[in-house]
């Protein structure tokens, strides 16, 4: 199965040093066309260190490019989603892929598209179970990454630091 990652969990990944996860997955990481145009074209126009990084992963062959083909109708979720939720979903769905993704309109989609979806903490909760990150490291990284932008309610972060303990 492949791991096809949006704009928001690649840049976060990069940005909090988490980057080596991409490395750790057994399968093949996808971004589409439309989510590298974004994190890196733009990122490095913006100055951004992030981009950096993920060019990086896929100029050494991490993370694979790939041009979405639209396999469902996206008219409807033009209304809702970015260009890249689309892709992604769009590879998701003609790969039999796992989308990650953590916009939560872009989710419930992909789940009503029958898409598996999850999201950046995923990928972090997987990284301590399989003894890879520490549960104190992946709290930090947490930390690190709602220092850096990365949004999360106060109740959702309550609950990702329970469940991070419980693994």
């Amino acid at each position: 199965m492949s791991y096809i990652f949006d704009s928001t969990p690649l840049i976060y990944l990069c940005k909090s040093g988490l980057c080596w996860i991409f490395n750790e997955l057994d399968d093949e990481c996808i971004i589409p066309e439309s989510v590298y145009n974004e994190v890196v074209i733009k990122g490095k126009d913006m100055g951004k260190a992030d981009a950096l990084i993920a060019e990086e992963l896929v100029k050494n062959g991490i993370i694979t490019v790939l041009q979405a083909d639209r396999a469902f109708d996206t008219f409807k979720l033009d209304l809702e989603l970015h260009q890249g939720e689309i892709d992604v979903l769009s590879l998701a769905n003609g790969l039999s892929g796992l989308a990650i993704i953590d916009d939560d309109i872009a989710r419930t989609a992909g789940q009503l598209l029958d898409v598996e979806v999850h999201g950046t903490m995923y990928l972090i909760f997987m990284m301590v179970r399989i003894g890879k990150l520490s549960k104190s490291n992946a709290k930090g990284k947490l930390n690190e990454m709602i220092s850096n932008g990365f949004w999360m309610g106060h109740k959702q972060y309550l609950m990702v630091l329970e469940l991070i303990d419980k693994i």
